[in-house]
């Protein structure tokens, strides 16, 4: 087959990009399509399809999402690839290396400082090995047990003795919680939009030698507070749900975190100052806030590079697997001048690989 690939714009070509993505990805994509696409504070998204020449109807696409970052301590446009989709019946590394080479250019026309892409598994590599790049960072779930018994039906089975097993260990899972208490921090919920002070502290907190997204109110809202699917709650799951940690009226920290339908909480965001200790009293309210719902666990995610993994082991999470790889992409340059250069970390959470 004879492959040709074209930009295609999120307003004129819709339909069709809607229609690949529901054949690929589920019929929820149209709730979001605009929010993601066009009201994007950081700017539209530039999307590709994929087609046989002998045939006009688009058979893979790929878009990247702009996304305002913080590269060691100056705010730069990145990218981020997203809707990477090829039909079943062409999926081959073909379409798929045309499509990765495409999400390029936002960066060799410098309208992008960087784009980088979080593919979940080996199998989502293949396009990277084949082009010869390797990951910068990958992103590990780290997990806390809060109730046992669903968790041990599944490794040994259903039986009568299995309840009061379940009962001990939810005993000593509650005991290894640790508790630290902050002088003077009040940790409260956050319902309203997100305001000025969150720019303030996402400023602050420029950090040099980090890569991150940035945190600003314009930012938050976008994706915490106006996202379609996210931000309606529906009985005691979905909805983001946001705790704020402040002493004396100052913002601090504040933490993101949604309840699954399976029962699980996922926490998608922890960022703020001195997380050393606010960040642990964050953890261990989402973990109370968790416990009076009778959840089954939490999850946390954190690259290599994040303060955050120390923080969720001092609270109890255990790692599990790898959730994301991250694959970046710079324009080509003397490896003296990098723009990305190995020493910098890469402090993502869920905010930075999810959109």
């Amino acid at each position: 087959m004879s492959f040709a690939i074209r930009r295609v714009s999120p307003i004129e070509d819709r339909q069709e990009l809607l229609d690949l993505l529901q054949r690929n990805l589920g019929a929820s994509q149209e709730r979001r399509f605009e929010w993601r696409h066009t009201r994007n504070p950081a700017g539209s998204s530039w999307s590709w399809f994929v087609y046989d020449q002998n045939h006009p109807a688009p058979v893979a696409m790929a878009s990247v999402f702009p996304r305002r970052m913080w590269v060691d301590g100056k705010a730069v446009l990145g990218g981020q690839v997203g809707d990477f989709v090829v039909d079943p019946s062409h999926r081959s590394l073909g379409p798929a290396l045309r499509l990765q080479r495409a999400t390029f250019e936002p960066v060799y026309s410098n309208a992008l400082a960087f784009c980088y892409d979080c593919p979940p598994h080996s199998q989502g590599m293949a396009t990277f090995v084949r082009l010869g790049m390797q990951p910068s960072d990958k992103v590990v779930r780290y997990a806390l047990l809060l109730r046992s018994e669903q968790f041990l039906e599944k490794r040994l089975g259903r039986g009568l003795w299995i309840k009061p097993v379940a009962r001990a260990a939810d005993l000593w899972l509650q005991m290894r919680i640790p508790n630290h208490r902050v002088p003077g921090l009040e940790i409260c919920t956050y319902e309203r939009a997100f305001g000025e002070e969150f720019t303030w502290l996402d400023k602050r907190l420029s950090t040099l030698n980090l890569i991150r997204a940035s945190r600003s109110a314009q930012d938050l809202n976008w994706r915490y507070r106006e996202d379609p699917l996210m931000h309606a709650q529906n009985g005691r799951t979905g909805g983001y749900r946001v705790l704020v940690a402040q002493r004396g009226g100052e913002l601090l920290a504040f933490t993101v975190f949604f309840v699954q339908s399976d029962g699980v909480a996922s926490i998608v965001d922890l960022f703020g100052d001195r997380l050393a200790e606010v960040g642990i009293a964050l953890l261990e309210a989402v973990i109370e806030v968790c416990r009076r719902q009778d959840l089954l666990a939490v999850h946390g995610f954190c690259s290599d590079g994040s303060e955050l993994n120390r923080l969720f082991i001092r609270a109890g999470f255990r790692p599990r697997e790898t959730a994301a790889c991250v694959v970046a992409h710079e324009k080509a340059k003397d490896a003296s001048a990098r723009f990305l250069p190995p020493t910098l970390r890469w402090a993502f959470t869920q905010m930075e690989i999810m959109i």
